[in-house]
């Protein structure tokens, strides 16, 4: 998606934009797998970790929902180290 609500980072970060239209559905999508760090006013700051990950998969989700999830939202495009 061009002009997600998600910046997606080689270091596992993802910074959410509150304001974006599509936040809130982001929000719900990658708190599966993301764990939240820092929420000020603007921008939240997420990251991707093993214990995250490790509860996605134990919760029904597969790493191709994971990085679909990644793709859809993101403003950019996804660090290829990340993929």
């Amino acid at each position: 998606m061009a002009d997600g609500p998600l910046i997606v980072q080689s270091d596992k970060t993802i910074l959410l934009e509150v304001g974006h239209e599509l936040a809130t559905e982001a929000r719900h999508a990658i708190a599966a797998f993301a764990e939240l760090e820092r929420a000020p006013e603007h921008v939240h700051s997420y990251r991707i970790t093993p214990l995250g990950l490790w509860n996605a998969r134990a919760a029904g989700l597969d790493a191709e929902q994971v990085l679909d999830t990644l793709l859809r939202y993101s403003r950019f495009p996804v660090p290829h180290a990340l993929l």
